[in-house]
């Protein structure tokens, strides 16, 4: 598996306080742990990017990411192994659509075709929404 980080651009998730945001690598970084759903060695993240980075360049962007708090990891053995912490990874993402009106960022998704499984059960959340605060 490889990423082309040619087409990779950054993305500026910011927290409101610390104004920091996600760098080019770090995003190639994290798209991979989205995309593998697994723990990943330091070693596993060179060999994915085809070996485009040092070995200690990648290990310092991980070791970031945790500081950051977007990544959790363990050793095993000599090695860590890293894994993605969802939850404050959205957290962020929300925190940075807070500026935005939630029809704002609703209709960013209504820019693409979505499964009618999808679409029922958005519909169903806005149902139950405004039985919630309507009642």
């Amino acid at each position: 598996m490889m990423i082309d980080r040619n087409t990779t651009s950054v993305v500026k998730v910011c927290d409101m306080n610390t104004k920091r945001s996600f760098g080019e690598l770090e995003t190639v970084i994290l798209r991979l742990f989205m995309k593998e759903e697994r723990a990943l060695s330091v070693n596993d993240v060179v060999a994915c990017l085809g070996g485009k980075n040092a070995y200690t360049t990648i290990m310092t962007v991980m070791s970031r990411l945790f500081e950051k708090g977007v990544l959790k990891r363990s050793k095993k053995g000599r090695s860590y192994f890293y894994s993605i912490k969802k939850a404050p990874l959205l957290k962020r993402l929300k925190s940075k659509l807070m500026g935005a009106k939630p029809s704002e960022v609703f209709s960013y998704f209504l820019e693409e075709k979505i499964d009618p499984n999808e679409l029922e059960a958005i519909e169903k959340m806005i149902k139950d929404y405004k039985e919630k605060w309507n009642s």
